[in-house]
């Protein structure tokens, strides 16, 4: 790792013990410097692939996940920024997609037959009994539309398969798993069920799962193609 990388795992340790011991200053100082941190990261480690049509998407991504990181650090203001927090990654979530596209060796999806959509169906159909009947319903239709998009970025990384590296595919889904997870425990913490150290688990998640995609994007290559088809 270099000395960018190092920076983010400082500010991401920063906010979890911001988190843990509950020290608001360190937690507002911290939250912000994640995607910016991250975002130096990328750009050094994607200087030489500028060309490459998903690095913007990329960076769109980090910037719309920064935005809705500082949205949400003002919900205890008024509920409206946890709206606009949600539309924040709700575009990023829909960025990430087309950056995924973009990270494939011919522009596009393989579509095949999987398991994995009905284990991503079965999961939202498990997330909307678990939410939808404690929230108003003006509230329902946003929830299920997120939670829709959500479902397509998960999708958009598994069927990446076979159009990467075997590398660049595993983090990817992984992470996008990871960022489900958090995106799940946050609403069910928020509308439904407390759960303990919600704040740590909704941070961790997430912070794991942006590194994966954005190292796991790294490492797609272009030139593994031919490999491939040898």
């Amino acid at each position: 790792m270099n000395a960018k990388s190092y920076f983010y795992w400082v500010v991401a340790v920063a906010e979890i013990i911001a988190l843990t011991f509950e020290i608001d200053i360190l937690h507002q100082i911290a939250k912000p410097l994640l995607m910016i941190s991250l975002l130096v990261y990328f750009w050094d480690k994607s200087d030489t692939r500028k060309n490459e049509k998903w690095v913007s998407f990329v960076t769109l991504g980090l910037v719309f996940s920064w935005i809705g990181d500082i949205m949400l650090l003002f919900t205890f203001k008024h509920f409206m920024f946890f709206f606009a927090g949600l539309s924040a990654f709700l575009v990023a979530h829909i960025v990430f997609i087309f950056a995924y596209k973009k990270a494939t060796f011919k522009d596009e999806f393989k579509f095949k037959w999987s398991f994995f959509p009905f284990v991503v169906l079965g999961y939202v159909l498990l997330m909307a009994y678990l939410t939808l009947p404690y929230v108003d319903s003006i509230i329902q239709v946003p929830l299920v539309f997120y939670g829709l998009v959500l479902c397509l970025m998960i999708l958009a990384a598994w069927y990446r398969k076979d159009q990467t590296t075997d590398e660049s595919f595993q983090f990817v889904v992984l992470g996008a798993a990871l960022f489900i997870i958090s995106d799940s425990i946050l609403a069910i913490n928020r509308f439904s069920h407390t759960i303990p150290f919600s704040g740590v688990a909704i941070m961790g998640t997430y912070i794991i799962a942006q590194w994966l995609i954005v190292n796991g994007l790294l490492k797609h290559e272009i030139n593994a193609k031919a490999q491939v088809d040898k």
